[in-house]
């Protein structure tokens, strides 16, 4: 099986490698859509590559799980992108540095290590400029599941590159593509919200504000006297489980 990096060598070959990078997230993002009656998938031009792009799916996920058999959490697209995509004048001049791990993991283990269960349910860890989401992931992995992640972000590359790190880290949160010192908003996602309620899969939904961001917070409140969070027809639609990508023949299980 082809690796991560050989596919998207093989089509960065013909086309520009940002460019590449950006229709593949907005491909990942697409096909775990869930599609809620009043917010419909947007439609992207792939240019035919959506069999490579499906590919590049499996593939990476094929690699996190290895990494993730020996580091509790791991930014497999965060360390591409810097290392095979960004160029080092983007990085200068958006003042785009990625934060290592190791401070990371300092940053959450002097919050959150010495705190009970109890105080971290129903807490919000903000990163205003969360980058492709490591502390967040940190956050999540030191409190066991507990936080509701929110992330904001100027470049949209890393917003998305955010998004699905969510995704494939089980992190229930949302991810705003946005100007935080402005407060002006571009788009954002919301990732995972029904995933311990009825959708057994991880999932993204898009999200046009702040308040859609952050509105599951009091309806999935761990308190004993709240109802659970429940999903029906009336607010899901279609839960896109099945997806066939164009040109393999075959039909995935996401």
């Amino acid at each position: 099986m082809k690796t991560f990096e050989e596919i998207f060598e093989e089509l960065a070959r013909h086309n520009d490698r940002s460019i590449i990078w950006n229709n593949w997230l907005d491909y990942a993002i697409d096909v775990n859509l869930l599609t809620l009656t009043q917010n419909k998938p947007p439609k992207h031009d792939y240019h035919n590559n959506e069999k490579a792009y499906w590919e590049m799916i499996v593939a990476w996920i094929n690699e996190l799980t290895v990494k993730l058999e020996k580091y509790p959490y791991y930014d497999l697209l965060g360390q591409f992108y810097e290392e095979l995509v960004q160029s080092r004048s983007k990085a200068s001049n958006l003042g785009q540095f990625y934060t290592p791990t190791t401070v990371t993991e300092l940053m959450s283990s002097l919050s959150i290590d010495d705190k009970p269960d109890t105080e971290l349910n129903n807490r919000v860890a903000n990163d205003p400029t969360c980058g492709s989401a490591r502390m967040l992931m940190s956050a999540h992995v030191h409190s066991k599941g507990k936080l509701f992640l929110y992330g904001q972000e100027l470049d949209e590359t890393s917003a998305k590159m955010a998004t699905l790190n969510f995704w494939s880290h089980g992190c229930r949160g949302s991810i705003l593509h946005m100007d935080t010192l402005e407060g002006t908003i571009y788009k954002g996602w919301r990732v995972n919200r029904y995933l311990h309620h009825g959708v057994p899969v991880p999932h993204i939904e898009l999200i046009n504000s702040e308040a859609e961001a952050l509105d599951f917070i009091e309806l999935n409140r761990l308190d004993d006297d709240k109802e659970p969070l429940t999903v029906n027809d009336d607010t899901v639609n279609e839960v896109s489980l099945e997806y066939k990508p164009r040109g393999t023949g075959q039909t995935t299980l996401m």
